[in-house]
């Protein structure tokens, strides 16, 4: 983990829709993690996970969202809000 004031996030409508994507970036070697949706990012309509992705990355991420077919809510910056002592993440 970089030390970022931000990263960027892909947010979903289902638990299922986060967890095949993962799997899809984890096997194409996408880093991604596992993270709970920033609260300012769900409003109201998200499942609570989303997949955190560092700054470093951010245009293999939207090349990637361009070139396949698995459903998203929204690809988005925010600021780095967790404290890394504390909260781990997959």
């Amino acid at each position: 983990m970089d030390n970022s004031e931000f990263h960027y996030y892909i947010t979903f409508d289902t638990y299922e829709e986060a967890m095949a994507m993962h799997d899809d970036l984890d096997k194409s070697l996408i880093n991604n993690k596992i993270s709970p949706a920033p609260l300012d990012l769900v409003e109201g309509v998200c499942c609570g996970v989303s997949l955190m992705i560092e700054p470093e990355d951010k245009e293999k991420i939207e090349k990637y969202l361009n070139e396949t077919s698995f459903k998203y809510l929204r690809f988005v910056k925010a600021e780095r809000t967790f404290k890394p002592k504390r909260d781990r993440y997959c």
